[in-house]
Order: C-alpha cells, then sequence, then structure tokens
C-alpha cells in the first residue's frame, strides 16, 4: 500500500473541514431557530412570542354578517376592559371549522348563562373571522351565523374587507392558511385570547374552550 501523497492528504484535510463548518454552522441555526433548542415547532414559537408580547392584530377593516363595515373591534378607545376569543375559519370549511363552532357554541351557551350574575363575562366577545376573502361574503356570513345560532351581542362573524387586510391580520398572528389543492385549505385551530388593545395574550386548543373563556373573564375583570 502506497503512502498517501502530499496532495491527497491536503484534500482529505479540507474535506473534513468543510464537514466540521457545514456541521457547526446547521446547529448554530438550529440553535437561532428554537431559541436554544427550546422549540422544534411553529407552534412552539408562537406560544413563546405570546407569552412575550410581541404579537398583536392590526386594526383592519372588517366585513360582518350585517354588511356593515368597521374597524376591527379592538381599536377601540373605551376605557372599559373588554376580551376577545377569535378563531379563524372559512365558511365552507367541511371539518375543523365545523368543530370550533361548536365549541363556540358552547361559549356563548356560558356567556349567556354566566353573563346574569357576573358582569366580567359581559366584556368577553366572540368573533369567528373568515380569511376566505374571495368567496365568504355577506350572504356566507348571515348563513354561518344562523347555522350556529351565534347572537351577535355575544358572537359575531366578519371577514376582511380585502386580501391585503387578511394577509396582515394572519400574519400578525401567526396564523397559517395554505390551500389544500381540493378548493379548501389546512389552517390554524386555536383560539386567540386578544385584548382590546389588539394583543394577543393567549392560544388555546379548540378544545380547551373552558380555559380560553376562564382567561377572558380574568382579563375583563381586572
Amino acid at each position: 500500500m502506497h503512502p498517501a501523497r502530499p496532495s491527497e492528504t491536503l484534500s482529505r484535510w479540507c474535506s473534513a473541514l468543510l464537514c466540521l463548518a457545514l456541521g457547526v454552522a446547521f446547529i448554530w441555526g438550529a440553535w437561532r431557530q428554537t431559541s436554544g433548542f427550546d422549540v422544534w415547532t411553529f407552534e412552539g414559537q408562537r406560544q413563546m412570542e405570546v407569552a412575550a408580547g410581541e404579537l398583536r392584530a392590526p386594526v383592519v377593516t372588517l366585513r360582518h354578517a350585517d354588511g356593515s363595515d368597521a374597524p376591527a373591534p379592538w381599536h377601540a378607545d373605551s376605557a372599559a376592559p373588554a376580551a376577545y376569543l377569535v378563531d379563524f375559519i372559512y365558511t365552507r370549511c367541511p371539518g375543523l371549522c365545523r368543530a370550533l363552532g361548536s365549541e363556540y357554541q358552547q361559549m356563548q351557551r356560558q356567556l349567556i348563562v354566566r353573563g346574569h350574575h357576573d358582569p366580567a363575562y359581559r366584556g368577553v366577545q366572540l368573533l369567528s373571522v373568515s380569511f376566505d376573502v374571495v368567496h365568504d361574503g355577506v350572504p356566507q356570513l348571515q348563513h354561518a351565523a344562523a347555522q350556529w345560532g351565534a347572537q351577535e351581542v355575544h358572537w359575531r362573524f366578519a371577514v376582511p374587507a380585502s386580501e391585503a387586510d387578511s394577509r396582515s391580520l394572519l400574519r400578525s398572528l401567526g396564523v397559517v392558511a395554505i390551500p389544500d389543492g381540493a378548493g379548501g385549505f389546512v389552517h390554524n385551530g386555536d383560539i386567540h385570547l386578544l385584548d382590546r388593545q389588539g394583543r394577543l395574550r393567549g392560544l388555546f386548543g379548540f378544545d380547551e374552550w373552558p380555559r380560553a373563556l376562564a382567561a377572558a373573564r380574568e382579563l375583563t375583570g381586572r
């Protein structure tokens, strides 16, 4: 066996150093993207941003089921505390949105019952926002509201007035809605707790509505 020539030895060392550099770069990038390896998922990162108070919804124009256009309710300058439990849907959604609708029905029932005895619940508003600006207009919102028995004083349906408003709102809260190739969307199914300044104060799974409602009540009762 012949000893390696100097040029071959140098080539091997260069390859080894390159691999080492790439490995270090990968580990460093992963460390930064996961906040020191504490977060490995998008939702985990979003939860950290919520805890840090970094996410806030902009005051976009919303078109409501009654046909009115108005700024998002968290623009209000009222001194009265308020909390908004917001979910993002599209009215043609056959799966996740129906589950969310069922949970929101239960929250509405609780707001009606508990609001008679606890004024803090009267500051909690439910809001279902469609991100499907192309297909969801006033008739579709009205149909969805009627289907779920939404009472406007407690639960409203709306859609951003433009595609730009929709993108801005989704992006600000880290909401993902991706076309599924079959005319629908794959999207987040969280309940978003916003305060009256539009700050995202909590994220809850759709089946965690009792916790979401309790957190909203606590926010309005302060």
